[in-house]
């Protein structure tokens, strides 16, 4: 395989690089060729489908893309082969000079489900503060120890339970069990913060999709192309390249903050997330960008028009 070059304004490679790194940018990122089509068709004056299983050099014009940067981050990453850099370096391009269809990455909502929970989480945080707030209150006036907690259903259909949460077990309980999960939300200021940034703002678009697609892309990548042992699953190392490549390609969460600290529990809680999701639905809930298919080739001959996909 060659190796990528930089210079100013465009990266060289060949078709003979894209042909032999397209199964690891499809499989863990959804990446195909078709996202290369005009580059392959403006190097070679030939149609992308044609040119492609040809040897021809190619010319990648970068416009947000900083080759010098990338290398600097990941040069000498040991966590990456050469061939798992390259393919990075392609994603990285991919993603920085926009070669997808925002609006329709978009669609796919990958993020959405996860986005929702840790906002309901915070209210709950809230909530429980509060009660706990209201019990100290309460216990300071008139030495009530009781802080029963009434759960009704949203249909008010039913009759709301009442359970005793003496010594406060339940709230206890519940940030034993569920905390872990969202590891930069752990107290009520936190709660507090997190849905004070979630207040729309004008022409706000949703939660971007591009993050949960490059880090479990990476995860994945590197497990199953035996850059990374299973134990432990998600070392501290990993969690650091997935944070920096995030923060390089523009998808870093904005709602985890961007003043440079890093915690790899916040990694950990993401991909722990998206594996679950995985397990329990399958397949069709890997994160990835959208396939992109080369054109047809159209060939008019005595008025007949033959469409041949190569």
């Amino acid at each position: 395989m060659n190796e990528l070059t930089g210079s100013k304004g465009c990266l060289a490679t060949d078709t003979r690089s894209l042909r032999e790194i397209a199964p690891l940018l499809e499989n863990y990122f959804g990446i195909t060729l078709g996202y290369f089509e005009n580059e392959i068709e403006l190097s070679t004056g030939k149609h992308a489908a044609k040119a492609i299983q040809e040897d021809h050099e190619i010319y990648l014009p970068i416009n947000r893309f900083d080759y010098d940067a990338y290398m600097e981050l990941f040069g000498e990453t040991p966590l990456l082969t050469d061939r798992l850099r390259e393919a990075l370096l392609f994603v990285a391009y991919i993603i920085t000079d926009r070669k997808f269809n925002e609006e329709e990455l978009y669609e796919r909502g990958y993020w959405e489900d996860w986005n929702t929970y840790k906002g309901e989480w915070a209210k709950l945080m809230l909530f429980m503060e509060e009660t706990e707030q209201r019990h100290r209150n309460l216990y300071e006036r008139v030495g009530e120890q009781e802080m029963p907690v009434t759960l009704r259903t949203n249909s008010r259909k039913q009759e709301p339970q009442t359970i005793p949460n003496t010594n406060n077990w339940l709230f206890r309980l519940i940030r034993k069990e569920l905390a872990d999960y969202f590891p930069d939300i752990q107290t009520a200021e936190d709660a507090r913060q997190e849905l004070e940034r979630r207040k729309p703002s004008a022409g706000a678009k949703p939660m971007n999709t591009r993050y949960p697609i490059v880090a479990y892309g990476i995860y994945r990548m590197l497990h199953e192309e035996n850059a990374m042992s299973e134990n432990p699953d998600t070392p501290n190392e990993l969690c650091r390249l997935i944070y920096d490549y995030t923060r390089f390609v523009g998808c870093y969460p904005s709602y985890k903050g961007y003043d440079g600290s890093f915690n790899p529990k916040n990694i950990r809680a993401d991909i722990g997330y998206i594996k679950k999701n995985v397990q329990k639905y399958g397949g069709e809930k890997i994160p990835k960008f959208p396939s992109v298919e080369f054109e047809r080739i159209h060939i008019v001959t005595d008025n007949i028009v033959h469409k041949d996909l190569f």
